[in-house]
Parts: structure tokens; C-alpha cells; sequence
């Protein structure tokens, strides 16, 4: 869980459902014998447009950790599929199914080498240029314009369309990108009712939450034995993953440290993870670690072992983001009723303000198989699943229900999540409103289901269920915080790969997770951080970091 991008973020706060796309007959994991036809049918030609004859369509599924699904359903036969059948006349057959990471790269990868991909498929930047160069996609441009409804092209716009400039080569669209909308500030959360029976005030410098941290691991608030309760939760990768759970950017960014961003530092591009703030930051976080103000055990973690600390109630702090309260926050309030989690903008900077870096706009890239009969299916289905049903259609019986039983919104055809910029920001004016009686429930679309859950919170705020206070705090509490808090934006220059960083990326990544853990836990002293970006120029760096300066003056 603690891999968890964005994408999958926004499936769990229920933002934004995800979306597909489609094909003719399949056979084997694409139809390259398919004769290109154009097809000018309403259907073919408009966002909604049913298809007389079912459009059956291969993809290549990269499929969530923890689905979910009810018994007999399948990713191919599901409430949202059954929908999809339903609304446009179209089915899913997948090519081939891979958990999303490490595992769906590589079936990408077989599919693009056997020259043999499905009519729809989900990639990163650097293999959509891949396919774009050896002419394996189809150019999206004018289904795009007659086949994405006003509300979808409005969210592309609210970032500047910069994610759809992102997919466009030599003018031609050739992917629809799923967007990131703005998420920071990453909040400090923190066991509000320990912080009460400590008698402890609201933190907001450093010095205030290592005090708060402290206590917490001297003096056992939530009484898990001398030497056991940890004071915070943390990712051993400590940082460089925008707006997720247990990383230490919060306290990084007091030192202007952005690990893994490519920044401009005094007019040159550097790697954020190699400079001289970088060591400052990094310091810091080995301070807290020796101090013990951080799990002692953060070299052996891994993600559901971190969040296991939280949910078990062995930790009294995190650094995660707005929707923490539904993961995992919600499986801790289910364990333990009387546990009482808030966020805090903490630490922050002397004049009161944050310091976060920006996040790229587009996150994964949809692309059509060259040759498919129909190429109009992507846009369709992404405008289907995140405008129609999040909209129109949001009391869809099997979807609610899919909702209420907790199953990953993943398990749709095609992951693409297309949201305005300042969709949490919205989300939250909009609900406050809603409950205010200001503004209709009903025009909450998918979200109205929280807007119900508010409303039970606010029923019994002192002793609410899980879902009503994860609901509120997720929805009210923490955006706020949000909407009102000064964020300076750090906004990196480049977000893709290079020749270079595709053949020695892995090992300068690995390089670098691995020194960072071993000062931060004190097994190197800070001076290795000079090696490590000594070592990190002469492995491949310093040739990246020319060539980005290349890309980034193209």
C-alpha cells in the first residue's frame, strides 16, 4: 500500500471514477488483421452514442492489490463493465492482467517486443514516445474533439492542458493522459486523544512536534508498554513521493530539499536529491531518528508494515495527505472507536507558511492500438465513467453497492482519472455548502454518498462510526486546512526520462534509497552524503542531468 500513486488515491477518495476504452472482435491480444474503416455513426461520432452491435475490445488490465470484487464478478464481468454494456454497448476482453507496478510494466514490455499490444493499453512517458516513434498508436486528435464531453475537456484545461501538450507529438495527440490534481499540503497526523491526556497544544514548529513526538514515546500515552509506542510512522524511503503517506517531505522542505525532483537551483537544473539543503534535510531526519522520535525499526518496514503501527494504534503520528482518514485511518477507527486522529499543518515555516514541491499533471498515459477499428472508444468510455456516471448516473444500484462493500474502483476496464486542478478544494466548498443547505445534495454527484456520511458525523460528532468520521474529516476537515493554508510551490522543470536515466535510473535510484536510510538510521554518518553524489555524477548524473537541461530547452 505504501506505493500507492495518485491514481489510486483519487479510487479510494471516490473524486473521480475510472475509465476505458475499447474494440472489435478479439482475438489474442490484439486485431491487427482489422481493416480500418472510418466509421461516421452517432454512436461513433458522439461521447454518449450507443453502438448498434456490441464493440467487443482488448486492454491490457493492470489491476489494484486488493480488489475486492463480490464472488462471480471478475474484471471482465463487473458492475462497472455491466454498466459500460449497458450505456454504450461495449466489452471488455483482457489481453493480459498484471498487478499495477513492476509486474504491468513487464507485460507491457512482452506486448510491445511480440509488436502484438491491445487495442487499449495503459503506459508511462517514456513508452508512450516509444510507441509514438515506432508508429503503434493511433493519433487520438479528432475523436478527442467529437468524443469528449465539455465537462472532461474543461477538467484538461484547469491545468492549463498541460497534460494533453504532454501527449502531443508533432501536434497530434496520441494518448489521453489521466490527470494529478493539486494536493498539498501533506498534513502531520496526530492521536488527538493522546495529545489530550498529555495535555498537549497544537503544534506548528519543528521544535513543537519533536515536544509532541517525545511525549508520546516517553510516556506511553496509548499504553502499549514501556519502550513499545513509536512516536512516528515513516517510509523508508523517506522522501520524494508527492503527496503520500509516511514520507518526511514536510520536515525536508523546512531545508528547501526536494528529493527526486529535477528543480533550478541559482538558474541551473539540479537533481534535488544531490544538493547541499538535501544534506541539510537529511541531517535533520537522522537527528529525530537518533533521538528516537521515529520508528527505530524504519530500515526493516515495508508499506503495510508501517501501516499495520497505525491501524494496531502503536503509533501516534504520520505525515499523509487529505484523504488519510479513508486509508488507513478508517481501518484504525474500525479497530479502536476511542482513537482520535487529526490533521495539523505541521511543521511549518517561520512566517507560518509551507514550502512542497508540484507534481507532474498527467499521471499515466491511455494509448489505441494503430489499426483499431475504433479509436473513439477511449475518449467515450473516460467520458462515461468520469462525467455521465459521476454526474448523471452516480445512483447506478450496482456501483452504490460496490461502494458501500469497499471495492476498489480499479477493478474498471481502464484506469485513466481525469479531475479539475482544484477538485479537493472544490470537493470541499461544495460539500460545506451542501450541508449548510446552500447547496442541493443531489449536484454532488458521486459524491453525495460522503455527503451522507457527513451528515451522520454531524448527527453524533462525540461517538461517530468509522465511515461517518472518516467521511467528515476527509471531506471537511482536512481540505480545509487545505483552502486555507499559504503553500510556496516549488515547481520542478522536468518529469520525464532520458536516453541515460532509462539504462542507469533503477541503480542511481536504488544508490540513493539506500544511502538515505543508512544515514538517517545512523549506520553512515552524513559525511557519506558527499560520496553518494559524487558517486551519483560519475555513475550516470551528470550525463541525465545534461540531457535534461537538452529536453527542457526543446
Amino acid at each position: 500500500m505504501l506505493k500507492r500513486n495518485n491514481s489510486l488515491i483519487m479510487r479510494i477518495a471516490a473524486l473521480s471514477l475510472a475509465v476505458f476504452t475499447v474494440s472489435t472482435i478479439f482475438t489474442g491480444c490484439g486485431s491487427s488483421s482489422d481493416t480500418k474503416v472510418k466509421d461516421t455513426s452517432k454512436a461513433a461520432t458522439t461521447p454518449y452514442g450507443k453502438y448498434d452491435q456490441e464493440v467487443v475490445y482488448s486492454i491490457g488490465k493492470s489491476t489494484p492489490g486488493s480488489p475486492r470484487l463480490p464472488k462471480g464478478d471478475t474484471y471482465e464481468n463487473n458492475a462497472y463493465t455491466r454498466y459500460l454494456k449497458k450505456v454504450l454497448n461495449v466489452q471488455n476482453k483482457d489481453a493480459f492482467e498484471a498487478e499495477n507496478g513492476d509486474s504491468y510494466k513487464q507485460k507491457v514490455s512482452m506486448a510491445i517486443a511480440s509488436g502484438d499490444i491491445p487495442d487499449i493499453m495503459q503506459v508511462d512517458a517514456a513508452t508512450l514516445k516509444q510507441l509514438v516513434d515506432s508508429d503503434m498508436v493511433e493519433d487520438l486528435t479528432d475523436v478527442y474533439k467529437k468524443n469528449t464531453t465539455n465537462t472532461i475537456k474543461k477538467d484538461y484545461a484547469s491545468y492549463g492542458n498541460a497534460p494533453l501538450e504532454s501527449a502531443t507529438f508533432d501536434g497530434k495527440l496520441m494518448a489521453l493522459p489521466s490527470t494529478q490534481c493539486a494536493n498539498t499540503p501533506t498534513m502531520l497526523w496526530l492521536r488527538q486523544d493522546w495529545m489530550d491526556k498529555l495535555g498537549l497544544k497544537a503544534p506548528k514548529t519543528m521544535d513543537d512536534v519533536e515536544n509532541i513526538l517525545n511525549e508520546f514515546v516517553t510516556k506511553d500515552p496509548g499504553g502499549n508498554g514501556k519502550g513499545k509506542t513509536i512516536g512516528l510512522a515513516a517510509s523508508p524511503t523517506i522522501g520524494g513521493a508527492y503527496a503520500s503517506l509516511y514520507q518526511m517531505d514536510n520536515v525536508l522542505a523546512l531545508y528547501n530539499a526536494f528529493p527526486k525532483q529535477w528543480i533550478k537551483e541559482n538558474g541551473k537544473v539540479v537533481y534535488g536529491s544531490t544538493t547541499a539543503n538535501m544534506k541539510k534535510g537529511l541531517e535533520k531526519v537522522a537527528d529525530l531518528y537518533k533521538k528516537g522520535l521515529i520508528d527505530p525499526q524504519l530500515a526493516a518496514r515495508k508499506g503495510d508494515d508501517v501501516t499495520s503501527l497505525i491501524v494496531n494504534g502503536q503509533a501516534g503520528a504520520f505525515f499523509g495527505p487529505w484523504w488519510s482518514p479513508d486509508y488507513p485511518l478508517n481501518d484504525a477507527k474500525k479497530l479502536n472507536v476511542n482513537a482520535k486522529w487529526m490533521p495539523y499543518i505541521a511543521p511549518v515555516n517561520s512566517d507560518g507558511t509551507v514550502t512542497a514541491y508540484t507534481q507532474n499533471t498527467a499521471g499515466d498515459y491511455f494509448v489505441v492500438r494503430k489499426g483499431f477499428k475504433h479509436p473513439e472508444l477511449l475518449p467515450k468510455i473516460l467520458s462515461v465513467l468520469s462525467d455521465k456516471l459521476v454526474y448523471q448516473d452516480y445512483l447506478e444500484p450496482e456501483i452504490l453497492n460496490y461502494n458501500k462493500i469497499g471495492v476498489d474502483s480499479g477493478v474498471t476496464p481502464v484506469g485513466i482519472l481525469v479531475n479539475d486542478n482544484s477538485a479537493t478544494t472544490d470537493m470541499y466548498k461544495n460539500m460545506n455548502l451542501a450541508l449548510q443547505g446552500k447547496k442541493n445534495p443531489e449536484s454532488l454527484g458521486a459524491d453525495k454518498a460522503n455527503y451522507e456520511k457527513c451528515q451522520d458525523y454531524l448527527k453524533n460528532p462525540d461517538a461517530p462510526s468509522a465511515d461517518a468520521w472518516s467521511g467528515y474529516t476527509s471531506r471537511i476537515i482536512a481540505p480545509k486546512l487545505m483552502e486555507d493554508t499559504k503553500v510556496n510551490e516549488v515547481k520542478p522543470v522536468f518529469f520525464g526520462q532520458t536516453s541515460t536515466s532509462k539504462l542507469k535510473g533503477a541503480n542511481l535510484q536504488t544508490l540513493q534509497d539506500e544511502t538515505f536510510l543508512k544515514i538517517v538510521t545512523g549506520q553512515e554518518p552524513i559525511s557519506d552524503f558527499d560520496k553518494f553524489v559524487a558517486t551519483w555524477k560519475s555513475t550516470g548524473g551528470d550525463q541525465i542531468t545534461k540531457e535534461v537541461e537538452e529536453a527542457i530547452k526543446k
